[in-house]
């Protein structure tokens, strides 16, 4: 079993810096950098995505904070104060995408902007920065799992072991971002909204399954509505809005093909 180790806080010489925040700011950071340079090389203007990235992180942590709070309102009913601070741990990444999304729409409506034009480089490298984010969920083991015996699982200070969910999540978009690197090369990965298709399709697929290895047995544990974690419920509509996309452009290009043929 892996021994158990927790990094709440980084030193820094006389500066310390708390890890959870630390990663989830360089995950932001790393995100606006990337997308801007694939928008760039795209065509587009890379201003646009320092433009909205300051709503876009803004909306995404009060987003993925109070779809965490919603879940756990038990550990908040005495310390509401904890509730804001997001820093030491504590969101719901679900919750961080719906309101980015929101934040984003309202965007592009009020400067005009095309959706795909400035989504698909954001969505490219999204599977980077949930990685790095959910590093620092590892180190502060903000959502443990259920017990086993498997000898990946980590073995807690009491003794038992448990999956570690957070790291099973950064890795599968971990190995999201690679895919994404290798069929970036080929021409059919251009059309619109591909990336943001196959995100959704994996990322849903992928937190449906893995929230089945969530702890239960918990005061902290996600609420089970019929069996269910309200992210399995979210990640059902996630792989629905994919199959819809995919068959929208699937049918565009059919349409486009035909006309040039003509």
């Amino acid at each position: 079993m892996i021994p158990f180790f927790q990094i709440t806080s980084l030193e820094i010489g006389p500066i310390t810096l708390q890890a959870w925040g630390t990663m989830l700011a360089l995950a932001f950071a790393v995100g606006i950098y990337l997308s801007s340079r694939e928008l760039k090389k795209r065509g587009g203007e890379p201003d646009r995505i320092i433009d909205v990235s300051f709503w876009v992180i803004l909306f995404a942590v009060i987003g993925a904070r109070f779809f965490y709070v919603l879940g756990n309102l038990d550990l908040f009913r005495e310390n509401w104060i904890g509730v804001l601070k997001f820093w030491e741990g504590g969101a719901a990444l679900i919750g961080g995408i719906a309101g980015a999304l929101v934040v984003f729409l309202i965007y592009i409506r009020k400067k005009k902007i095309p959706f795909w034009e400035l989504a698909e480089p954001i969505v490219f490298v999204l599977p980077l920065s949930i990685f790095i984010g959910r590093i620092g969920c590892f180190l502060i083991h903000d959502h443990m799992g259920k017990i086993t015996n498997v000898p990946w699982g980590m073995e807690y200070i009491d003794g038992m072991v448990r999956h570690e969910t957070t790291l099973y999540n950064g890795l599968s978009a971990l190995l999201l971002f690679c895919l994404f690197l290798v069929v970036k090369r080929f021409n059919w990965s251009q059309t619109k909204g591909f990336f943001t298709t196959v995100f959704l399709l994996w990322y849903g697929v992928s937190r449906f399954i893995t929230d089945f290895f969530r702890a239960d047995d918990l005061p902290t544990s996600d609420p089970r509505w019929f069996g269910f974690t309200p992210t399995q419920y979210v990640s059902v509509v996630m792989i629905g809005i994919s199959l819809y996309l995919y068959k929208h452009n699937k049918t565009i290009n059919l349409k486009r093909n035909k006309y040039e043929k003509k």
